[in-house]
C-alpha cells in the first residue's frame, strides 16, 4: 500500500509539472517568487493605483461603441477614489481596425474625465518599412482627434502601447508580428511604455513577472526578456522602454476550476468573476511596486471591452469597484487611486526619482494630460 501511495504521489507530481510547463507557467513563476517583496512603512497608508487597460477593438460595429458611450459613464459615476475621481479607463484603440467616425465619441468620454486613449495594434508578416509607414499613418489620424499628441519636441507623438496577440518585439514570430526591432521603433516614435503583459499561457510572457522592467532592443526577438528591473534611483537609458506589467499568480484562494487553483492574470472579461473578493485580494497581494518605494502598489487589470462589453459593463464590475472602495480605501491602511496608463507611468517615474507620500499627487508628474498638449499645427 505504501508503494502504491508513493507511486501515485509521484505520478501526480509529474502530471502537475507537465501541466505547468504546457501552460508556460515555468516561464514566469520562478521570477515572480524571487522578486523583491514590498515591506511598507506602518506609519503611512499604502497607495493602491488601480488601472483598467482595454484592448479596444470597436471594428466599426455601432453596438460596441454605443455601449461604451451610453453605459460606461453611468457605471463609473457611482464610484470615487480617495481623490474623489471616478474609475479611469484606458482605451487602447486598435489602429488596424480604425474607423475614424468612432474617435470623436471616445474623445468626448476623455473630455468628461472617464479615461484616456492609447495605442493597440495587431499586425503580422510585417517588414520594417511597412510597419513604420503604417504606424505613422495611424498616429496621424489619431492626432487629428487629440490623441497621442507629443509633449516632447524630440518625438513626433506620445503614446502607450499594447501589442495584439501578445507578440511584442516578434516574441511569437512572423504570424503575429515580424519586427525584431519593434521596441526601438516604438520608442523612436514616442512610445513611453508597453502595457501588453501579462500573457497567460504564452511563451511571450517575460520571465520577470509582477514588476517593472526596462527593455532595450538587441536585434533579436523578445528583447525585453533581457531587460533590467526598474528601481528607485535607477535612471533608464534613452533607448529603454518600460514594460508595465499586471498581476500574474497562482491564486490559492480561488478554486473555481475545482481540481486546481486558478491562475490569476487580471483578465476581467473571461467570465463574470471580477467581483470575487478572492480575485481582488490576489491582484493587490502581488504588491507590484518599484523597489525602494514599498508603499505604492499597482494593480493593472485588462479586458477586451468592445467584444465583451456585457461582461465589462456589468453589475459585477460595479461590485468590483464597490469592494475596492470597501477594502482598500479607508484612508488609514490604504488609499485607492483610479489612474490611467499615463498616470500610472507618471507615478512610477515619480517613485524612481525618490518621491514619497500621497501618490495621487503625481498623476501628471512627467507626461501631461492629452488635453493639455498642443498639436504641431495649433
Amino acid at each position: 500500500m505504501t508503494e502504491i501511495l508513493v507511486v501515485t504521489v509521484a505520478l501526480l507530481g509529474v502530471l502537475a509539472a507537465a501541466y505547468l510547463v504546457l501552460k508556460q507557467v515555468h516561464v514566469w513563476l520562478p521570477g515572480s517568487l524571487s522578486r523583491p517583496r514590498a515591506r511598507p512603512s506602518a506609519n503611512e497608508p499604502v497607495d493602491i493605483m488601480f488601472l483598467s487597460v482595454d484592448h479596444f477593438e470597436l471594428a466599426g460595429k455601432p453596438e460596441r461603441l454605443d455601449a461604451w458611450v451610453n453605459r460606461y459613464p453611468e457605471l463609473a459615476k457611482r464610484h470615487r477614489d480617495s481623490d474623489g475621481r471616478p474609475p479611469q479607463h484606458t482605451w487602447f484603440y486598435a489602429i488596424d481596425l480604425l474607423h475614424e467616425h468612432e474617435l470623436e465619441p471616445i474623445a468626448e468620454l476623455v473630455r468628461q474625465g472617464y479615461g484616456e486613449v492609447e495605442l493597440h495594434w495587431h499586425h503580422s508578416h510585417d517588414d520594417r518599412s511597412q510597419f513604420i509607414s503604417d504606424l505613422e499613418d495611424g498616429l496621424s489620424v489619431m492626432q487629428k482627434h487629440g490623441f497621442m499628441l507629443p509633449y516632447d519636441s524630440d518625438y513626433p507623438a506620445c503614446f502607450a502601447f499594447i501589442h495584439g496577440n501578445w507578440s511584442l518585439d516578434n516574441s511569437r514570430g512572423l504570424q503575429f508580428c515580424g519586427i525584431d526591432d519593434e521596441i526601438d521603433i516604438l520608442k523612436q516614435h514616442g512610445c513611453y511604455a508597453d502595457f501588453t503583459y501579462p500573457a497567460l499561457f504564452q511563451a511571450a510572457q517575460p520571465s520577470q513577472a509582477n514588476q517593472f522592467v526596462y527593455a532595450a532592443d538587441d536585434g533579436r526577438p523578445k528583447s525585453y526578456e533581457r531587460g533590467k528591473r526598474a528601481k528607485v534611483g535607477r535612471k533608464p537609458a534613452d533607448d529603454e522602454l518600460m514594460l508595465f506589467q499586471g498581476p500574474l499568480a497562482i491564486n490559492l484562494r480561488d478554486w473555481r476550476f475545482k481540481w486546481h487553483p486558478a491562475i490569476e492574470d487580471g483578465d476581467i472579461n473571461i467570465s463574470l468573476s471580477q467581483h470575487l473578493l478572492a480575485r481582488i485580494r490576489c491582484w493587490v497581494d502581488q504588491k507590484i511596486h518599484l523597489p525602494g518605494q514599498p508603499n505604492w502598489w499597482f494593480v493593472k487589470v485588462f479586458c477586451h471591452g468592445a467584444q465583451d462589453r456585457e461582461v465589462v459593463l456589468s453589475r459585477e464590475t460595479d461590485q468590483m469597484h464597490h469592494l475596492l472602495g470597501e477594502h482598500y480605501n479607508d484612508g488609514k491602511h490604504f488609499r485607492l487611486h483610479y489612474v490611467t496608463a499615463r498616470e500610472a507611468f507618471n507615478i512610477v517615474k515619480a517613485a524612481e526619482d525618490g518621491h514619497t507620500g500621497n501618490a495621487g499627487h503625481y498623476r501628471d508628474y512627467l507626461i501631461p494630460h492629452p488635453l493639455q498638449r498642443k498639436s504641431s499645427t495649433s
